[in-house]
């Protein structure tokens, strides 16, 4: 069957337009609930967005959807997308659902679906979902209609996991941050991780008011995050876009550090450790047809350093 929902990345479009319409958006629960409704244990589904005005539209609907067929809801509010991730395996849900649009304008939203392991669906699970989209929803008989409740802990939950990450033996003790939160969901977990771990903060993107997510803003404007860093004398500066699991790094000087050598700096450490498995890494695909000549050698250039680098850590005795 042809797609007509689901792209890479779940449902996206302009909101209030197909596929992004409150009358979809209330289908896709309904059908990806009565998908996942699995055994007879009550079955639960959590629900994060992004802080884009559509984002009350699209949740109510799915808030319909699921309950209709007979799932729990939990809502988190504005939270990462990495951190619906987390939760929904945290909490044991059967479902877990993004609403946001990523690094787009507010006028677009979407859709994303995670497992209960946190992972993204397979393509056999939204082909599955997609089909039942045509045909008439599977909905509980009146007395097994699911509860819809709102979790105001949850951001204290990722919060604490994302801290987890960091060396317990470390601190950020006089390192001045400038963190860029495009004004979108991570306008209140990425500060606070910062703050707690004890960085010097200066947060800028965090006045969302429905309509500015992303907007000369965050990950896809780097340019505020960089002059900013230069104006407070900062070490670092941090960008994130819309639903807060992309990064931009500027180093002290304003400069934007490629992404590429950000991973041949994690992959020379993970080598050191002895968890760097088969020796490489692997990153997302470039359409050399569609490149300049200029920029795929640039890119192949960029790709040997990160293998050199990687692989001359190995030469080296982990510090100790």
């Amino acid at each position: 069957m042809t797609r007509q929902y689901f792209g890479t990345d779940g449902i996206r479009g302009k909101t209030n337009q197909r596929p992004m319409t409150a009358e979809i958006a209330m289908k896709v629960g309904q059908a990806a609930g009565a998908h996942f409704l699995r055994g007879d244990h009550k079955h639960r589904v959590v629900i994060g967005k992004d802080t884009r005005l559509s984002g009350y539209m699209v949740e109510s609907a799915l808030v319909a959807g699921f309950t209709s067929v007979g799932m729990d809801v939990v809502m988190f509010g504005p939270m990462p997308t990495p951190g619906v991730a987390m939760l929904t395996q945290s909490m044991r849900a059967d479902l877990g659902v993004m609403i946001s649009a990523s690094h787009n304008p507010f006028t677009d939203n979407g859709i994303k679906l995670f497992g209960p392991n946190g992972y993204k669906l397979s393509d056999e699970d939204e082909a599955a979902i997609e089909a039942l989209l045509h045909e008439e929803p599977r909905l509980a008989a009146s007395e097994h209609i699911g509860r819809a409740r709102r979790v105001e802990d949850a951001r204290g939950r990722y919060i604490h996991s994302a801290k987890m990450t960091f060396p317990a033996e470390m601190r950020l003790d006089g390192l001045k941050v400038v963190i860029d939160c495009a004004n979108g969901a991570g306008y209140q977990v990425a500060p606070s991780v910062l703050w707690e771990l004890g960085a010097e903060l200066v947060a800028i993107g965090v006045e969302p008011n429905g309509t500015n997510i992303n907007d000369g803003c965050g990950s896809t404007a780097p340019q505020a995050l960089c002059r900013r860093v230069v104006e407070e004398g900062a070490a670092i500066g941090l960008a994130l876009d819309g639903d807060a699991d992309r990064l931009i790094v500027a180093d002290e000087k304003g400069r934007i550090v490629d992404g590429d050598q950000l991973m041949a700096l994690i992959a020379s450490d993970w080598k050191q450790r002895g968890q760097l498995r088969g020796d490489g890494i692997v990153a997302t695909a470039v359409i050399r047809s569609a490149m300049p000549r200029s920029s795929r050698r640039s890119q192949t250039a960029r790709r040997s350093w990160a293998r050199a680098a990687a692989s001359s850590s190995a030469s080296r005795e982990p510090s100790r």
